[in-house]
């Protein structure tokens, strides 16, 4: 009798988690959310080539360091779904390292989304500079005033 409420406790737990970390099922959905912090200084060598590539398609038409200085920053790909296909606003809420608790936001309206999507967010020039690097983030889709999908970094409270 015990090892039956050994396996249903297991099961449940493991059910638990799962559903704890399982992305939403709904009919938006943020599938992942890709950070990219472009700085100054060598272009690291890897045998992987896209982490060069990144780093060279940022800076792409900068040809004086002043404007490689205007592009240096934090760069956010959310790259979402939907299956509802109405105007939707896509959100990044975000602190900077030199200003401490303040939330700081960005809007992006998409009026008519395809089934995937992807929308690309920067803190980048004076604001980057100013403020610091991106420290923490939540994105998120807001369809009518209402949030329908949410995918935040790992420090975010």
């Amino acid at each position: 009798m015990k090892a039956g409420l050994t396996s249903i406790f297991i099961a449940g737990a493991c059910g638990l988690i799962a559903g704890c970390t399982a992305p939403s099922g709904g009919p938006v959905a943020i599938t992942k959310v890709n950070p990219y912090h472009l700085q100054s200084g060598p272009i690291v060598k890897t045998e992987d080539r896209m982490i060069e590539f990144e780093h060279r398609r940022h800076l792409h038409g900068a040809v004086e360091a002043s404007e490689r200085r205007d592009l240096y920053g934090n760069y956010l790909t959310v790259f979402w779904k939907t299956e509802t296909r109405a105007p939707a606003t896509v959100r990044l809420e975000y602190r900077q390292g030199r200003t401490g608790l303040q939330i700081h936001t960005q809007e992006v309206r998409v009026e008519a989304p395809k089934r995937t999507n992807e929308t690309e967010f920067r803190v980048i020039g004076d604001d980057y500079h100013g403020n610091g690097k991106v420290t923490q983030w939540r994105a998120t889709i807001v369809e009518n005033g209402t949030t329908v999908a949410e995918y935040k970094s790992y420090l975010w409270q």
